[in-house]
């Protein structure tokens, strides 16, 4: 996965008929904040499952790990661009 330091520091050459270099960083702009929030929520709902699978471990009532590895499992942020394009197209 490319991480948001690399979309911020991409470079493209100059062309005389090239892109609008000012749209391009505003819409690269708009793409590294939609990750970085992602980013922040995906720690934030990880956090949130480990407290409490923790809760209910100190209950007394452990989850199986089939069942949490399902909630858990990382998903490509890329998943949710392809879910929009979708959408859109």
């Amino acid at each position: 996965m490319m991480s948001v330091e690399a979309i911020a520091n991409k470079s493209f050459r100059r062309t005389f008929l090239g892109y609008d270099l000012e749209q391009v960083d505003d819409f690269l702009d708009q793409i590294i904040q939609q990750l970085q929030q992602m980013e922040q929520e995906r720690r934030e709902l990880t956090d949130t499952i480990d407290y409490l699978v923790g809760e209910l471990k100190n209950a007394g009532i452990v989850p199986a790990e089939r069942e949490l590895g399902a909630v858990a499992e990382p998903v490509s942020p890329h998943a949710v661009f392809q879910e929009e394009g979708m959408k859109n197209g």
